[in-house]
């Protein structure tokens, strides 16, 4: 039995300190998903303690201990996407280091990072986890779908197209 399927095995018999292990190995990249998604920190970090506690009820419903970290990924990115459509108001842009942790100065100053990063904040918060989902966070394609619980085939179109209306985005900006 692997360490994975050992947690996985502690967890759903009860053992929070083996849940909390397997958050702590998947939290970083749920974190990073929302906060591409939402665009604030702090909305981020609440979306991914909704999703630890949402995890931790629905446990008992994961399948197979090697879609752990696809199934965690997925409950985040859907309580993201739940959380912007919910809200009313519209965000104002973040700058680069709110958007993308670990950024660095020299690329603040790049005009061509600033300009993708508002499109990208322009796009729709489904395309732009796609995107963060493929791109910033370096999942395959396969990976996506399963994050998004999505057929391969669907994830690729999709992608496709959240790139072809970033890449507008960035022509309608530069026109």
């Amino acid at each position: 039995m692997s360490d994975l399927e050992e947690l996985v095995s502690d967890a759903l018999a009860g053992d929070r300190s083996a849940f909390a292990c397997l958050l702590e190995r998947e939290t970083p990249y749920a974190y990073r998903a929302a906060l591409a998604i939402l665009r604030s920190p702090e909305e981020a970090r609440d979306v991914v303690q909704v999703a630890a506690i949402r995890a931790w009820q629905e446990l008992p419903r994961l399948q197979r201990a090697d879609a752990w970290a696809a199934w965690f990924r997925r409950i985040t990115v859907r309580q993201a996407l739940d959380e912007r459509r919910h809200a009313r108001h519209t965000r104002e842009s973040r700058l680069i280091d709110d958007m993308w942790p670990g950024s660095t100065d020299a690329t603040a100053d790049n005009d061509d990072a600033v300009s993708l990063l508002s499109a990208f904040g322009r796009l729709r918060a489904d395309d732009r986890a796609l995107l963060a989902l493929r791109f910033h966070l370096d999942l395959t394609v396969p990976d996506v779908a399963a994050t998004l619980g999505i057929p391969v085939g669907t994830a690729k179109a999709r992608i496709h197209r959240a790139i072809s209306k970033l890449r507008t985005e960035l022509r309608d900006e530069h026109a």
